[in-house]
């Protein structure tokens, strides 16, 4: 089974990240030539696809709102803002992830610790099409996206294109677009990660 990782909101307060350097804006791809990047940066569903250039990534966070603890996977700048038990154990499972380290602050000056942007450089469509109940909206000649619009609606993915992938950009979500194996899935529950949300989980055939 596959099932999308969503980091999961905490608390009734806003939280924010503001950047102290770099330029997260203009972030780049290692090669942007690939065609599948056309129209993605490696901001686009929280980052990946590719390998990301160093280039312009922030290094310096100041976190913004009340001081709470840091989760273990959380969204900082439409990327995944990961702690270094989360990034361990992924890798784990899927070696060729890619992480930048990043300084967090407080707004008041104080330090709240380091995190790592996190990075899914695999880009794979494993959707089954036969098996797949999610509406395919054509966007492009030969590209389109995919929506969950209600109940009994579901996505099927492929055992034979999955194979030992278990971190993930499907190119044709639209804004849920992280995908993870039941296997690493399973292991970032009995870790006890904070604080990513239950979702759905999707049959492999």
């Amino acid at each position: 089974m596959a099932r999308f990782l969503v980091n999961k909101p905490l608390g009734m307060y806003r939280h924010g990240s503001d950047p102290l350097d770099g330029d997260f804006m203009n972030l780049l791809f290692c090669d942007p030539s690939l065609p599948a990047l056309k129209f993605r940066t490696p901001r686009t569903n929280l980052g990946g696809g590719a390998l990301v250039s160093a280039k312009n990534m922030p290094t310096k966070l100041v976190l913004t709102g009340r001081k709470r603890k840091l989760m273990d996977i959380d969204n900082a700048l439409n990327m995944f803002l990961a702690s270094a038990r989360f990034v361990d154990l992924v890798r784990k499972f899927q070696p060729d992830i890619q992480t930048f380290p990043v300084e967090c602050s407080w707004s008041d000056g104080t330090p709240a610790g380091q995190c790592f942007f996190l990075f899914k450089p695999v880009m794979l469509d494993a959707v089954n099409r036969e098996k797949t109940t999610a509406r395919w909206t054509p966007t492009v000649p030969g590209q389109g996206i995919w929506y969950i619009e209600g109940p009994g609606q579901k996505f099927v993915f492929d055992k034979s294109r999955m194979g030992d992938t278990h971190f993930w950009l499907a190119p044709n979500m639209p804004s849920y677009g992280a995908l993870v194996s039941e296997t690493l899935y399973k292991a970032l529950r009995d870790a006890d990660m904070q604080s990513f949300a239950a979702t759905l989980h999707f049959e492999e055939i």
